[in-house]
């Protein structure tokens, strides 16, 4: 279970964006905050695995954040969600620990999917580069696949679709997707095929 909370000073996209996440059977809101001093507090009281947080906030911005609760819990996952787009203000982000960016009008799966991400290790970014075309960067601190990936690929190496895989692991269709897409990056296969051929030629099933 990932442990969600939320800091963003609007409270219709708060609830709005609660709402959307609970539908993920793995993810739980604990507590929401609606300024940057409130998430400082909250990181020193309630216990969380993702922190979403919002740039343009009262009292304490985003920026301001981010550093202070770094600091405070180093473990904790920040996840940024804001409208603006500037290159320079996510390079601040990712020098300041920042796991991932997202812009607001990113998709709910996405926005989900970086959850998901960064919550396994990984720093994550979705940005729109000069042209406006959207530019996914991930950084992945481990070749090894993780062992909850090794079973993924283990039951697609047996023919198992994706609906089954999540049957059979009480997982949704959604994770086991993320987790064959993060194999998927980590080997360099460029489909399910490959992925599996690549995983059985180096002994990681």
């Amino acid at each position: 279970m990932i442990r969600v909370f939320i800091t963003d000073d609007h409270q219709s996209y708060q609830e709005g964006l609660a709402a959307l996440l609970k539908e993920d059977q793995e993810i739980m809101i604990v507590g929401h905050a609606f300024n940057g001093e409130e998430a400082i507090q909250a990181t020193q009281h309630i216990a969380f695995d993702v922190m979403i947080l919002d740039i343009d906030m009262p009292l304490m911005n985003g920026e301001e954040v981010l550093p202070k609760i770094k600091k405070i819990k180093p473990e904790i996952k920040i996840l940024v969600l804001t409208s603006l787009n500037d290159k320079s203000l996510i390079d601040n982000l990712r020098l300041n620990g920042a796991d991932g960016f997202r812009n607001k009008e990113t998709g709910m799966q996405d926005i989900i999917q970086a959850i998901h991400r960064i919550h396994q290790g990984y720093t994550d970014y979705l940005i729109r580069n000069e042209s406006t075309i959207n530019r996914l960067t991930i950084r992945y601190n481990s070749e090894d696949l993780t062992y909850q990936e090794k079973r993924v690929v283990n039951y697609l190496s047996k023919g198992l679709t994706v609906k089954t895989i999540a049957e059979t692991m009480h997982l949704s269709p959604y994770t086991i997707e993320s987790h064959c897409k993060s194999a998927r990056c980590k080997t360099g296969a460029k489909n399910v095929t490959e992925l599996v051929a690549i995983a059985i030629k180096k002994g990681l099933i």
